[in-house]
């Protein structure tokens, strides 16, 4: 007779809901299993009759609720192993993961991706799982990639009203429509390719900041415009502004820790040439350490060092200027150099 059971979708959906959502009233129970109209209500308790016969399900008189028995989650684990045996038995499932490869489908990943991205408890990562990959069986998906299995999963967190978990998993990015058409008008940028890339990336840096970073009343705030974050994209990663010392820079040396292997290795700077070649690669190198401005200290004792004509001087500070010029720029604003210099007063005067 059990048999007779599994042979009802609808009566192992029943089964699957209550194993999912836990105790529920006839109605609720009748609504989520799909049965939503009148018509439909003397087919809903056909199945449900069925069930409890079989003592796979079992009503709480006192708070009319409904509840999958021992045997009813024996019978919803016997069905899915079924299920998953046809399945690989017609051919495996694969995933396209975001790591540029194709694994096969393990339902082991969601739940360690559950239990270390969302901070669920494993029993509840399991439930989730469990729900999920009944789904991503039950839809037959041809083509299965990482995103839409995440998808999914947000979508059962959303409706078991885990809606903090569901934040802490949701993707950032840009939907595919967006890409194309930032792709499409790349010619139209300031630096061709290479703004289509950092301004995608900015993308969803900003996304990031406003929906993981910042607190939701702070967010809310920048997004209604009752306060203002210049170029959020940046904000948690560059200043807007730093000062630095170019004198102290160069004769102290500049330790690159390994990285930017591609620049040049200075060369001990004895004229003023060797300084202007040396100051057109570090302005280039601090240029992205900032978003907006770079303020300079030293320059001119720097520069006095090696010559005393001013119009050599000039010269050369405004090739190493030039020279710098072809430095990215994270946004469409120029980025503002300042030379600070000290005036020293004549107590004289």
């Amino acid at each position: 007779m059990i048999f007779s059971v599994m042979a009802s979708p609808n009566r192992i959906d029943i089964l699957r809901i209550l194993n999912s959502k836990g105790p529920l009233t006839y109605s609720e129970l009748k609504s989520l299993a799909g049965f939503k109209s009148k018509k439909e209500s003397g087919k809903f308790a056909y199945h449900l009759r069925k069930l409890l016969r079989q003592s796979l399900v079992a009503l709480n008189k006192s708070e009319r609720r409904y509840t999958i028995t021992n045997l009813g989650k024996l019978v919803l684990s016997l069905a899915r192993q079924i299920e998953e045996r046809s399945i690989i038995e017609s051919g495996k499932m694969y995933v396209r993961t975001s790591h540029d490869s194709i694994e096969e489908f393990n339902s082991h990943k969601i739940i360690q991706s559950l239990v270390r991205e969302g901070s669920l408890p494993l029993e509840l990562a399991q439930k989730i799982t469990e729900e999920v990959e009944n789904r991503i069986y039950k839809y037959q998906t041809a083509y299965l990639t990482g995103s839409l299995i995440r998808e999914l999963v947000n979508s059962v967190l959303l409706e078991h009203g885990y809606e903090e978990y569901r934040h802490k998993l949701a993707r950032v990015g840009l939907p595919a429509f967006e890409v194309q058409e930032t792709i499409s008008n790349a010619e139209n940028l300031d630096s061709g390719i290479e703004s289509l890339l950092f301004n995608t990336g900015q993308t969803v840096f900003a996304e990031y900041l406003l929906t993981n970073t910042l607190p939701k009343d702070i967010a809310d705030s920048h997004l209604s415009g009752d306060l203002h974050i210049t170029r959020p994209g940046l904000w948690s990663l560059l200043p807007d502004s730093i000062f630095i010392n170019i004198k102290e820079l160069i004769e102290d040396g500049i330790d690159l820790k390994g990285k930017a292997l591609s620049v040049s290795k200075l060369t001990s700077i004895k004229t003023l040439s060797n300084l202007s070649s040396a100051l057109s690669m570090i302005i280039s190198l601090i240029a992205k350490e900032a978003s907006q401005e770079v303020i300079m200290d030293g320059l001119v004792s720097l520069l006095s060092k090696y010559s005393k004509n001013l119009s050599e001087l000039e010269e050369k500070l405004v090739n190493s200027f030039i020279m710098s010029s072809t430095a990215f720029k994270f946004n469409k604003l120029r980025r503002l150099y300042h030379l600070r210099y000290h005036l020293v007063l004549n107590k004289k005067l």
